[in-house]
C-alpha cells in the first residue's frame, strides 16, 4: 500500500546486484596490514602475475589473449593477481573445428584466497541463455562465490551468444542506427500483422539478417555446441580437472555438458534446474502454481494457519477469478491478477530481506475480506517483517539490566568504537572504490585518452542541447565501433558533434595521441555501447538463438495453453504476455532440433541438485526430475529460497562448497531443516474475530 491506500506493483524493489561493494568488503579484511597490503598492491605500477602466468602456460590446445576486466571490480581485488579476464577462441562449430570461424569467449578467473589451492577450479555456468556475467558482475558474482575461493579457483566465463561473447552474433550496423531507441527500450516491441496478430519486429528481422550476411551460422549457437566449449575453455585456460556450478540454463548446460564431454568433469552442483528433457516453454505457469500449492499445503499442515486461514486454496482461486474479472477492489482500485500472483511470485527478488512467505496467508485474506489491509501494509510498505540489524541503543536497552555500571559502561565504548569502525570502513570504501576507477581509466587507457574521455563527458550537458542532437551524438558514438579506427574518423566525429572551447581541446588531444592510444579509445568506446546495448541483445537475440532454434520445435502456445489450463490455479495473468512474445518472436527463427537433445542425461558423476520453494523459474520439483538419469546424485528442497539458492543462503554455500571438497560426501539436512517455512504470522484481525 502507498500513502493513499493503493496497491503499487513497484513496491516490490529490484534486487540490488551490487552485492560486494566497497564496505562489506572491507569489514571482511578489517585488518589494517591487510589494508595496507592491498593498497600497496593496487597501485603498483605492475601486478604480481605470478599466479597467473604459471597457471597459463600449463594451457592447451585454443589460443588466450588476456583482456581488461570490466568494472565494477570490489575493491581488494587486483587486476593481474587475484582477477585476470581474457578470451579463448573457439571453433563456431566442434564438428568442423578447421572450417576457420571461430568464436571469442570471454573469461573471468578468481584466483583462490589461499596459498594451497585445490587442483580443480569451480566453474560457474551462468544463466539465461544469454546472460553473461563479465559485464559489470563480476562484484555480484565474487560475493556469490565467495565460500569457494576459499580452497580453489572459481572460473567465469560468458557462454557464446551471452554477455561479451556476443561478438558474432551482434548486429553493430543496426545497433549503430538505433542505438538511442535501443538504450530506450524502443525497438524490441512486437510490432502486428494486418489481421492484428504479434510479429517479430523489424529490428529483429533486419539484426539477424545482418549476423548471417557476415557468415555466421545461428545454428550453431546452441546447448551442444556451448557444452564442448567448457572443456575447450577450461584446458586453454590451463586446468585438468574441474567442478561444474549451474543455475537456471546453467544447469541445462551442466547436464547437457554431462552428456557430451565428461571428462575432466570431478562434481556437479545443479541448482534451480531445468532439465533439457522438460518442455520450458509449454510449461512456463507450472513453476508459479506449484510455489502456491506448495504454500497451500504448508499451510494446512500448520495448525494454527490451517485454523486461521482455513481453504487457502479456495480463497486463492476466487481472488484470481475476480481479479481478472476486474472485480477485486481495494480502495475504490481494481486489483489485477498479476499483482495477486506477484505476492508470490516477487519472493524470488528478494536476496537480502526476511521472507515474506509467513505473511502470505494473512495477506490473502485481507483480500478476500476487504477493508483494511494491515499485514499487506506490513510487508510491503515498511518491509516490518525483516527486522534491522541491532543498532547501538537497541543494545544498551537489551543488556541494561543484566550488566553492571563498570560492564555497562565498557559496552558504551565498545559500541562508539563499533560506530567509529564502520563509518571509517564506509570512507575507506568510497576512497579505495574511487581510487580504482582513476587507476583503471588511466591504466586501460593511458594519459591523454584517459583525458580525452573525460573532455567528452564534460563537454556533452554543455554542448549537446536537444534530444534531438544528443540522438545524433549518440549514433555517430555508436558508429565508432564500426570501420577502420582512424585518427581521421575520430577527429571527424569531434568535429560534428562540439564546438567552443571543447572543441578546442578534444582536437589537441586527438592529435597529441599515438595511434595505439588513438586505438584504446575505439576499444573504450565499443565497451562503453555494448555495456548499454548488450542486455537488449541477451534478451532479444541471445535468449532466442537458444529458445527458438532448440526449444521452440519441442514446445507451442497450443502446449502452454493446455499445460496452463490444467495447472490447479489459473496463474496466466503472470505469464500469457510473456509467453506470446516468446512463440511470436521465434517466427523469425529457423528451428534447429538436435538427436538426443530431449532424452533424460545419464551419468554416474557425483552431483547434487537442488530446488527452491519460491522458485517460479524453474519448478522445484525439477530438480528431482533431473536426478532420474543420474546414478550418484544427492537432491536437496531449500523452502526459503529463490532461483537459484545459493544466492540466497548462506548454508547452501556451506552445502555445496562441502560437497565439491569431497563428492563423496552424503550431506546431512542441516540447510534443509534451516531453511524451512518458519510459523505462519497470524494477523491481530484473526484473534479479534475469533474472540467474537
Amino acid at each position: 500500500m502507498g500513502e493513499t491506500g493503493k496497491l503499487v506493483y513497484s513496491a516490490f524493489p529490484e534486487p540490488l546486484h551490487t552485492i560486494g561493494d566497497a564496505a562489506y568488503w572491507l569489514c571482511r579484511r578489517i585488518r589494517m596490514n591487510d589494508i595496507l597490503a592491498m593498497l600497496l598492491a593496487l597501485t603498483a605500477p605492475e601486478p604480481d602475475t605470478a599466479y597467473f602466468d604459471q597457471l597459463l602456460a600449463r594451457g592447451s590446445g585454443a589460443p588466450i589473449e588476456i583482456i581488461n576486466c570490466r568494472e565494477p571490480l570490489v575493491p581488494t581485488e587486483i587486476p593481474g593477481e587475484t582477477i585476470i579476464c581474457g578470451t579463448v577462441a573457439v571453433p563456431e562449430d566442434h564438428d568442423a573445428p578447421h572450417n576457420g570461424r571461430t568464436v571469442e569467449l570471454a573469461f573471468a578467473i578468481l584466483r583462490a584466497d589461499t596459498m594451497y589451492p585445490a587442483a580443480d577450479p569451480v566453474v560457474y555456468l551462468h544463466g539465461g541463455p544469454g546472460i553473461g556475467n563479465l559485464n559489470g558482475g563480476l562484484s555480484f558474482m565474487a560475493e556469490v562465490f565467495g565460500k569457494f575461493r576459499d580452497t580453489r579457483d572459481v572460473i567465469i566465463f560468458d557462454q557464446r551468444a551471452a554477455g561479451i561473447s556476443s561478438d558474432s552474433v551482434s548486429c553493430y550496423e543496426q545497433i549503430t542506427q538505433n542505438v538511442s531507441q535501443i538504450i530506450l527500450g524502443e525497438t524490441g516491441a512486437l510490432e502486428a500483422d494486418e489481421d492484428g496478430n504479434p510479429v517479430v519486429s523489424k529490428f529483429m528481422r533486419d539484426c539477424l539478417a545482418e549476423i548471417e550476411t557476415d557468415g555466421t551460422d545461428l545454428s550453431k549457437y546452441n546447448t551442444r555446441q556451448n557444452a564442448l566449449d567448457v572443456p575447450m575453455v577450461l584446458k586453454a585456460i590451463g586446468y585438468e580437472e574441474w567442478n561444474l556450478y549451474g543455475i537456471s540454463y546453467g544447469t541445462k548446460l551442466t547436464l547437457e555438458t554431462m552428456r557430451v564431454a565428461p571428462d575432466g568433469i570431478r562434481s556437479v552442483v545443479i541448482d534451480g534446474v531445468a532439465p533439457p528433457w522438460v518442455r520450458l516453454y509449454d510449461t512456463l505457469t507450472v513453476p508459479l502454481a506449484e510455489s502456491i500449492v506448495r504454500l497451500v499445503d504448508d499451510c494446512a499442515a500448520d495448525a494454527a494457519c490451517a485454523e486461521a486461514y482455513p481453504e487457502l486454496g479456495g480463497v486463492i482461486r476466487d481472488l484470481i477469478a475476480k481479479a481478472t474479472a476486474g472485480e477485486l477492489m481495494v480502495d475504490g482500485n481494481a486489483v489485477p491478477a498479476k499483482l495477486v500472483l506477484d505476492f508470490v511470485s516477487k519472493r524470488n527478488n528478494r536476496h537480502n530481506t526476511g521472507s515474506i512467505t509467513p505473511y502470505l496467508p494473512a495477506m490473502m485474506y485481507e483480500l478476500k475480506r476487504g477493508g483494511e489491509t494491515p499485514t499487506i501494509e506490513l510487508v510491503v510498505d515498511d518491509y516490518k517483517y525483516s527486522p534491522p540489524p541491532p543498532d547501538a541503543e537497541a543494545v544498551m536497552t537489551a543488556r541494561s539490566d543484566d550488566l553492571t555500571e563498570q560492564q555497562t559502561q565498557l559496552l558504551s565504548l565498545a559500541l562508539k568504537d563499533a560506530q567509529v569502525i564502520d563509518l571509517a570502513n564506509q570512507s575507506l570504501g568510497v576512497a579505495v572504490a574511487e581510487l580504482r576507477k582513476a587507476l583503471g581509466r588511466s591504466r586501460q587507457l593511458g594519459p591523454l585518452p584517459g583525458l580525452f574521455d573525460e573532455e567528452l563527458s564534460a563537454a556533452l550537458p554543455d554542448t549537446i542541447g536537444t534530444p534531438e542532437a544528443a540522438r545524433e551524438a549518440l549514433k555517430d558514438y555508436a558508429g565508432l565501433q564500426i570501420g577502420d579506427p582512424s585518427r581521421a574518423r575520430l577527429t571527424e566525429f569531434v568535429a560534428d558533434n562540439f564546438d567552443g572551447p571543447h572543441l578546442s581541446r578534444l582536437m589537441s588531444l586527438v592529435e597529441a595521441m599515438t595511434d595505439d592510444e588513438v586505438a584504446a579509445v575505439y576499444v573504450y568506446v565499443a565497451q562503453t555501447v555494448q555495456s548499454h546495448t548488450l542486455p537488449f541483445q541477451q534478451e532479444s537475440i541471445d535468449l532466442m538463438l537458444y529458445a527458438c532454434q532448440e526449444d521452440m520445435p519441442f514446445n507451442s502456445i497450443e502446449g502452454y495453453r493446455e499445460t496452463a489450463a490444467d495447472q490447479p490455479f489459473d496463474v496466466t495473468a503472470a505469464w500469457d504476455n510473456s509467453a506470446l512474445g516468446f512463440f511470436s518472436i521465434c517466427k523469425a527463427f529457423q528451428p534447429a532440433e538436435r538427436e538426443n537433445w530431449h532424452d533424460v542425461v545419464e551419468s554416474d558423476i557425483p552431483t547434487v541438485s537442488i530446488g527452491s520453494g519460491w522458485d517460479t523459474q524453474t519448478a522445484a520439483s525439477w530438480a528431482q526430475e533431473a536426478t532420474r538419469g543420474l546414478t550418484n546424485a544427492q537432491h536437496f528442497f531449500i523452502a526459503e529460497a529463490g532461483h537459484g539458492a545459493l544466492a540466497y543462503r548462506d548454508c547452501v554455500k556451506d552445502m555445496t562448497a562441502a560437497f565439491i571438497d569431497n563428492p563423496a560426501r552424503k550431506l546431512g539436512d542441516q540447510c534443509v531443516k534451516e531453511t524451512a517455512v518458519q510459523p505462519f504470522y497470524i494477523a491481530p484481525w484473526v484473534k479479534a474475530e475469533n474472540a467474537e
